[in-house]
């Protein structure tokens, strides 16, 4: 355990009280020294003999005295003195030094005082006031006082700081709350630093960040919520309170609807007060209400899923014609279907996107739905690529043209936004080129994209659809074959699949209400998340979010540049055995952003981690970077989740040139999974 420093007056006020006590010995020793002069003296000794045996040290005694009696005489030591009693008498704790620590990169127990710190909302808008909690502990044997200084940082812009004193008593919780109010900037990211003194020693830090932004769907963190059964208000926000740690601000609503092809259990005049989900999962109305309610008052907007083409096989009965379906022949003798367990209410009938009759219901049906419960628009989901499919007249249907014409109809006839989850990508270029959609969303499977390299690609290729304008979501299910034997998430794959994405200008869809999705059937729950890959996940969010403006949004261009680090040249695929790179610019503030990803001692480069074999990288420090680049630099910036809480610092470059152009080198202090470095 690294011991810490008291502050430095009460340092001096120890080595004053020590150096009076020992004036007091000195004293008490003359005195002694006096009396046996005279009583040798009464017994007839020569003087000049009991000199000789006591004089010199009488003298040395007595010059000691005189020098101590004048420091003690100062007012400073006075001062000492007395603030010391007045410290004992609190008994404050006071560690003995072993060194002093300055740095956050030289704390070795980094959280052992301050056990969390969150805000009370998942984003805010402009103007808004912002309340950030300290939860601090103290698990030392004697009681610890000090000061908290938080600072809000725009990038490397200090814009608000203050400072706090705290007392705490031994092995007690305390909180602490400040308020901010957020400026006006809109669509901005700010890092929130908080580090905790004692005197002048750094005891312990952490960050935490804001998203201030009049809408989500620029910068949105996306979670799913399944569980509607019965619970009290209080459960509810306790959920929601947990995923605004996160900062998450939009809610994905799975699979609680009636059923498919009529989700409002009951009529909008007298709905049902509960009823069960296509799997047998019980909703309950309060519930569910309560939860959206909950999430507006945490800036999370809510979102209702639903497939855009499904019925169950009884759809007849609710005034749904055969008509309107998709076949996979051209006779409609065989009505494509999504079978489902037998124990389920029913396999999902499939309807075609395009028909004017299916197109109809849809709306009306939603439209009932939402006048009961207040959702702020519909997750759309679709199955992917289907195959030659057939109208019920025998025509060749491309299902992926089919879509946008349902879709383009729900902001418009609905009032409520849209999001379109095009499976593997799917139909998304159409969507995207011609629907107002809130954000652009996809599911992705491994035969679509399975390395890192190629889910990078699918978010590069999503950022030109919207050119930044609309954030971006990937559903990407981790360990999916693990999952089938149990067990825990496999942190590394987990966070480089993260690093990929998030480096990439995206989001992952991946925490909710029941932990972290492990598969496409949301309520499953057979991976756990261990202490670690939960910490890692809240740095990785916050991350996200403190510095969104130099990650996602718009005004961003990949560039094509030369990256050796220690000598090597940096990959550009993303393969195993290497450290990955790539190079960012963004206008108009010039940014020259590169991510590094440390591939080197991974053992496949695989994104969905299938068996949870991926391994940790072997951290590196003190690496050289010599990055080609024509810019003026006059300042070089590195950040990463996973070193320092995500502290943004600056380090020193140098400029330099030769055959292969102009260069700037400076030194990434360290890389594990995933570091930045901004080029301003």
């Amino acid at each position: 355990m690294l011991i810490l420093n008291r502050p430095c007056d009460e340092e001096r006020s120890m080595i004053i009280s020590s150096i009076c006590r020992g004036f007091t010995v000195v004293l008490i020793f003359s005195h002694i020294a006096l009396i046996q002069i005279f009583r040798d003296f009464s017994k007839g000794r020569k003087v000049k003999i009991i000199m000789e045996a006591y004089g010199i040290k009488l003298l040395l005694l007595m010059v000691t005295g005189t020098f101590l009696l004048s420091a003690c005489n100062s007012g400073s030591m006075k001062k000492g003195a007395a603030e010391l009693d007045n410290v004992a008498s609190k008994q404050l704790f006071t560690p003995e030094p072993a060194h002093t620590v300055k740095k956050p990169e030289d704390i070795e127990n980094q959280g052992r005082y301050i056990k969390d710190i969150y805000t009370d909302k998942g984003s805010y808008k402009p103007s808004r006031k912002v309340v950030i909690t300290l939860v601090l502990h103290n698990p030392d044997t004697n009681p610890l006082e000090g000061s908290i200084n938080l600072k809000i940082k725009r990038l490397d812009e200090t814009v608000y700081e203050t400072n706090k004193d705290f007392s705490l008593e031994v092995d007690r919780n305390s909180e602490m709350d400040f308020t901010w109010k957020a400026p006006e900037d809109d669509f901005t990211g700010y890092a929130v630093e908080v580090c905790l003194y004692s005197g002048e020693n750094l005891l312990d830090y952490e960050m935490t960040a804001v998203d201030v932004s009049s809408d989500w769907n620029v910068f949105p963190r996306f979670a799913y919520l399944t569980d509607m059964g019965r619970r009290s208000y209080e459960e509810s926000e306790r959920i929601i309170r947990n995923l605004s740690k996160f900062h998450i601000n939009g809610l994905f609503y799975y699979d609680v609807m009636d059923r498919h092809d009529k989700p409002l259990a009951g009529t909008a005049e007298n709905p049902e007060p509960k009823w069960n989900t296509i799997a047998n999962a019980l909703v309950d109305a309060n519930t569910l209400k309560d939860m959206i309610d909950i999430g507006h008052n945490y800036n999370m907007k809510s979102f209702f899923y639903n497939l855009i083409f499904g019925g169950y096989s009884t759809y007849e009965e609710i005034g749904v014609k055969k008509e309107w379906g998709l076949f996979k022949d051209k006779n409609h003798s065989v009505q494509d279907c999504h079978p489902l367990p037998e124990s389920w209410e029913s396999s999902i009938y499939l309807f075609n996107p395009a028909n004017k009759g299916w197109q109809d219901h849809f709306l009306k049906a939603h439209k009932e739905f939402l006048s009961v419960y207040d959702f702020d628009g519909l997750q759309v989901d679709s199955l992917g690529n289907r195959g030659q499919l057939y109208d019920y007249d025998g025509n060749p249907i491309k299902l992926d043209d089919t879509y946008a014409s349902l879709l383009k109809r729900i902001p418009k006839e609905l009032n409520t936004r849209v999001i379109f989850n095009a499976v593997d990508q799917y139909g998304q270029y159409q969507v995207a080129s011609e629907v107002d959609y809130d954000i652009l969303y996809a599911e992705i499977w491994p035969h679509k994209a399975r390395t890192y390299n190629a889910l990078k690609g699918i978010v590069d290729s999503m950022h030109r659809m919207s050119e930044g304008k609309r954030g971006i979501v990937i559903a990407a299910y981790m360990n999916y074959q693990k999952a089938k034997s149990g067990g825990k998430f496999n942190t590394p794959g987990v966070n480089f699949t993260n690093a990929t994405l998030l480096a990439a200008g995206g989001s992952h869809l991946e925490i909710g209400d029941l932990g972290m999705l492990s598969s496409e059937y949301y309520p499953a729950r057979h991976l756990e998340m261990d202490y670690d890959l939960q910490k890692s996940i809240r740095n990785y969010y916050s991350f996200m979010t403190a510095y969104e403006n130099v990650l996602r949004g718009s005004g961003f261009e990949e560039i094509s540049t030369a990256t050796y680090v220690d000598g090597e040249l940096t990959s550009y695929d993303g393969r195993a055995g290497k450290i990955w790179s790539f190079t960012k610019v963004k206008k108009p503030e010039n940014f020259e952003i590169i991510h590094f990803i440390n591939l080197k001692s991974a053992s496949h480069s695989e994104w969905v981690d299938d068996y949870g074999t991926q391994t940790k990288p072997v951290a590196l420090k003190n690496i050289k970077v010599r990055q080609y680049t024509a810019a003026n630099v006059n300042k070089v910036f590195i950040a990463s989740p996973d070193y320092c809480e995500g502290f943004l610092r600056q380090v020193e470059f140098k400029k330099g040139s030769d055959d292969k152009g102009e260069y700037i080198e400076f030194s990434l202090p360290y890389l594990e999974y995933w570091t930045m470095a901004i080029l301003k």
